[in-house]
């Protein structure tokens, strides 16, 4: 079954980045097909107004906007060429530009809406005459707004294929393994980390709650241990079906950790991971909520990071 990414890109050697990653993390998987996008800037209502009236202006546009276009598809083109050197076929790219409609976040969910894509893949840095598009703003939004569409966001030079997938055993987390061998296949490099945060009740409550419920934090760590068993051999079959090799895949558990997003953001650092893959939901919204997937837009910025409905 063919699988549809799109790229959402302009000029900057960010893009040049995030085609390469997408190009790179994909090459083994089978039937992927990309579309390189490029949202041309807005021009200012103030003065598309004036051009309706005053012909120097509307003249002076019409140039603008011609130049605009040039540099957009000369851009794209370059990066389709980036990725067939990096071993994808030209056939299996589709380069689009187009003016900006409703704003920029929202154009790239509209294209991605309509394709249907698999996922969407920006460069958290880039775009904009103020070079500044994707530090936060229009990431963010893409992330908040994309409620069924996985969205990388990619980040820095690291290329490396040592993935961190931090889990919690729920079924939503099955969803998160199975879009990982959809996008990457048996990839020969993938060295993966599944890791999980054991629970605790301060996670749901507060530490004091957790000091007075004894018993009930044991409860919790009993059955935690049980929904993790089921959940990494069902994880295994998925792989073993995809052709990845047991010796590409290991387990690591935080037991300490105060807060969820921090424990994966230390394990990020201190574990040199290239992709850091999260889910937006978990066991019930409890652990890798919208909030903490938002928390990680936010804080993982030397690695590509994964947000996964």
């Amino acid at each position: 079954m063919e699988k549809k990414v799109l790229l959402a890109v302009d000029d900057s050697v960010h893009s040049k980045q995030t085609v390469q990653y997408a190009a790179r993390v994909s090459l083994a998987a089978k039937d992927v097909a990309y579309t390189l996008l490029n949202v041309e800037a807005l021009i200012p209502r103030t003065l598309a107004a004036a051009a309706e009236t005053d012909p120097q202006v509307r003249a002076k546009i019409s140039q603008l906007v011609r130049k605009n276009t040039e540099a957009a598809r000369y851009a794209v083109e370059a990066l389709k060429d980036l990725m067939v050197h990096e071993g994808v076929p030209k056939s299996r790219i589709e380069m689009v530009t187009e003016p900006m409609q409703v704003g920029m976040a929202k154009d790239i969910l509209n294209r991605a809406e309509q394709g249907p894509y698999d996922a969407i893949v920006l460069a958290r840095r880039a775009l904009t005459p103020s070079r500044d598009f994707f530090i936060g703003t229009t990431a963010a939004k893409v992330v908040e707004h994309a409620i069924k569409i996985p969205v990388w966001i990619v980040a820095g030079e690291d290329m490396s294929m040592k993935m961190l997938l931090a889990v919690d055993g729920s079924e939503n987390f099955l969803r998160d393994v199975e879009h990982l061998i959809h996008m990457v296949g048996a990839h020969p490099d993938l060295r993966l980390t599944l890791f999980h945060v054991a629970p605790h009740l301060r996670h749901y409550y507060s530490v004091d709650f957790e000091i007075e419920n004894p018993q009930l934090q044991q409860v919790l760590e009993r059955e935690n241990k049980r929904l993790m068993e089921a959940f990494y051999e069902a994880a295994r079959q998925r792989f073993e079906m995809a052709g990845l090799k047991k010796s590409q895949i290991k387990i690591k558990t935080s037991t300490r950790s105060h807060d969820v997003s921090t424990a994966i953001l230390g394990e990020a650092k201190t574990g040199q991971y290239g992709t850091v893959v999260v889910g937006r939901r978990g066991e019930r919204d409890a652990f890798f909520t919208g909030r903490i997937a938002m928390r990680l837009v936010q804080k993982v910025t030397n690695q590509t990071l994964w947000v996964v409905p």
